[in-house]
C-alpha cells in the first residue's frame, strides 16, 4: 500500500470504488474488486462494503450473481459520468496502484487478444488479409490491410501474422527506418 492513512470519508471511498470499476476491462468479481481496492488503500472492510452497497442502491454500479458463490460488479453509465468528472479528487498515489493492479489482473487476457488477423472478401475471387497488433494497454500498434488475391493466400497471410506478429512488426519498423 502506497497511500499512508486510513480513508474514512464515505464519498472518497465511493469515488475510489467507482474509479476501480471504471478502469477494469470488464465486470469485476467481488474478491478482485476487494483485493484491488484494499491492497492499495487503507479502507476498512465495512466502509468498503457500505460504499459498494450505496453505489448499487443509487444506480452508479450494478451487481450480478452468475452462480451461488460469485458476485460480479460493474459500473453503469451514471457511475461512469460521475467518475469521469470527479476522478481527479482521488489522489494520484491511489489511482496509479489501482491501475497497475487492474492491468496485472487483465494482462493475460489482453495478451491473448493482442493479435488479430482475418480475411475479408473484395469480390468473389479476391480477398485481403487484415492484421491488427495491440500492446498490453490495448493501444493499436499496427494495422495492416494486405491485398492477397486468392482466398488461400489471404488465409496464409493471416495465419502467419497470428504466429509471427512480432517479427512482422519489427521488419516493418526496420524497413521504415532504413535510410537508404
Amino acid at each position: 500500500m502506497l497511500y499512508n492513512g486510513r480513508i474514512e470519508d464515505e464519498l472518497m471511498i465511493q469515488f475510489i470504488i467507482l474509479y476501480a470499476l471504471s478502469r477494469a476491462d470488464e465486470e469485476l468479481e467481488y474478491r478482485d474488486l476487494l483485493t484491488t481496492v484494499q491492497e492499495n488503500c487503507d479502507i476498512s472492510y465495512m466502509d468498503m462494503q457500505l460504499g459498494l452497497d450505496n453505489l448499487v442502491e443509487t444506480g452508479h454500479a450494478v451487481t450480478a450473481q452468475p452462480d451461488e458463490l460469485t458476485a460480479m460488479y460493474g459500473i453503469t453509465e451514471k457511475g461512469r459520468n460521475i467518475i469521469d468528472f470527479f476522478y481527479k479528487q482521488i489522489p494520484l498515489i491511489i489511482r496509479e496502484p489501482i491501475d497497475k493492479s487492474l492491468k496485472a489482473l487483465f494482462l493475460e487476457k489482453r495478451r491473448k487478444n493482442a493479435v488479430k488477423a482475418y480475411i475479408e472478401p473484395i469480390n468473389e475471387r479476391e480477398y485481403y488479409s487484415e492484421c491488427v497488433l495491440n500492446n498490453d494497454d490495448k493501444t493499436e500498434m499496427m494495422f495492416l490491410r494486405l491485398y492477397a488475391g486468392e482466398r488461400a493466400e489471404a488465409e496464409r497471410i493471416a495465419e502467419y501474422f497470428k504466429t509471427h506478429s512480432d517479427k512482422v512488426y519489427m521488419k516493418i519498423v526496420e524497413a521504415l527506418n532504413d535510410k537508404e
